[in-house]
């Protein structure tokens, strides 16, 4: 009868201790999980950030093409003025 009971109680212990593994694998996997939904919601700021970085350089790219096109432009008249100056001056000459 005696014997009996100690194998009842080991039995009962070793679910216990089974139960115990179960709640603590639990409590790990859980935390790995915070964890990992904090990775994640790192990642999305990180992701934000670059996007709104990206369009404002893509804006500031924008300006600078716009600006150079313009300076293309202006240059591109100041060439033909100073051609027309050289013509003047070779016919002013001869």
């Amino acid at each position: 009868m005696a014997y009996q009971e100690t194998l009842r109680n080991a039995d009962i212990i070793i679910k216990d201790e089974g139960a115990r593994r179960l709640r603590l694998r639990i409590l790990m996997l859980e935390n790995e999980n915070d964890e990992l939904h904090e990775q994640l919601a790192l990642g999305d700021d990180r992701i934000d950030a670059l996007e709104q970085e990206g369009k404002q350089l893509r804006g500031q790219l924008g300006h600078a093409q716009e600006g150079l096109c313009q300076q293309e432009a202006e240059l591109r008249t100041q060439t033909r003025e100073f051609q027309n100056l050289k013509v003047s001056d070779r016919f002013l000459n001869a």
